[in-house]
């Protein structure tokens, strides 16, 4: 449980982190409205790898085929909701879809590396305590 609570601190440090710098730049150089899409990119994102850190740490303790089923699964799941944000902001024009779009990748691609990190890590966990 300590290092699920790490892990998760580590996630939302490091990104609110970076959001402020997105958002303190944006503002600076852009407008109000283009910060609100960053910060809306950066919920969609943080969102997605929420669902895949609970989907996967429950998904350790079952067999090979449930833990690649719920693996697997979940990325569908998480490129259909990405997809649909996009459509949703795309389709009702809320906030400059260029910035969510820009903000969506950035914070996506780096949250990803942190899922990579955990997988690893509790893998290797999981290779010592055998």
């Amino acid at each position: 449980m300590r290092e699920n609570l790490k892990f998760l601190i580590q996630i939302c440090g490091i990104t609110s982190v970076m959001l402020l710098i997105a958002i303190l730049a944006v503002v600076k150089f852009g407008t109000p409205q283009l910060a609100w899409s960053v910060f809306y990119g950066y919920l969609v994102s943080l969102v997605n790898i929420l669902f895949a850190f609970y989907s996967i740490k429950w998904a350790f303790d079952k067999p090979n085929n449930t833990f690649f089923a719920v693996v697997l699964g979940g990325m569908g799941i998480r490129f259909v909701f990405l997809l649909a944000a996009l459509f949703f902001v795309w389709e009702y024009d809320l906030v400059p879809v260029s910035g969510f779009i820009v903000s969506l990748i950035g914070f996506y691609l780096t949250l990803q590396v942190f899922e990579v990190r955990y997988i690893q890590k509790e893998l290797n966990l999981r290779k010592v305590g055998s």
